[in-house]
């Protein structure tokens, strides 16, 4: 999904959200097509599903097409300024261990077992917790990893090892 826009404001950023269905699952891929964006918004942005950002000053139509399919298959279109902007803000971030170290023993046991194929109602029955229980630890490691799913979530374990 292409979003225009010329700044991006609060209410851009709840579409984002809502098209890109954050916290709610795998979304629509947004590209996000503006004449200027700030390094918070742009943070921001890219946290709650935007998986491109095209600046309208600098590509025509035929960028944002080909931009677009770009998306779809799991590209990352973004000039160079503005990857530049990510790269920066990432040097700034506290650093993280990969591993189990992320991840909680209640965590990982839910994850383990959605590994095995396990529904929802099948990991709450095995662990004598409940439905809601697990989708609660779900959506927190969801949310505290900025994952997508719980499919993401899973293969986080498995290749930061802790699985």
């Amino acid at each position: 999904m292409v979003v225009l826009d010329r700044t991006v404001t609060l209410a851009t950023l709840r579409l984002v959200e809502e098209v890109a269905g954050f916290g709610q699952g795998p979304g629509v891929p947004v590209l996000l097509v503006v004449d200027t964006i700030s390094e918070r918004h742009l943070m921001y942005a890219v946290e709650r599903g935007v998986v491109g950002v095209l600046l309208r000053g600098e590509v025509g139509y035929a960028d944002i097409v080909r931009a677009s399919r770009k998306a779809l298959c799991g590209e990352s279109p973004l000039p160079p300024t503005l990857v530049r902007a990510l790269i920066e803000r990432l040097r700034s971030l506290p650093g993280q261990q990969p591993g189990s170290g992320d991840l909680s023993a209640r965590e990982l046991e839910v994850l383990r077992l959605l590994a095995e194929g396990l529904s929802t109602a099948e990991v709450a029955g095995r662990l004598n917790y409940s439905e809601r229980t697990i989708k609660n630890v779900l959506h927190d490691v969801i949310t505290r990893l900025r994952l997508r799913n719980r499919t993401h979530a899973v293969a986080y374990a498995i290749r930061s090892g802790a699985l």
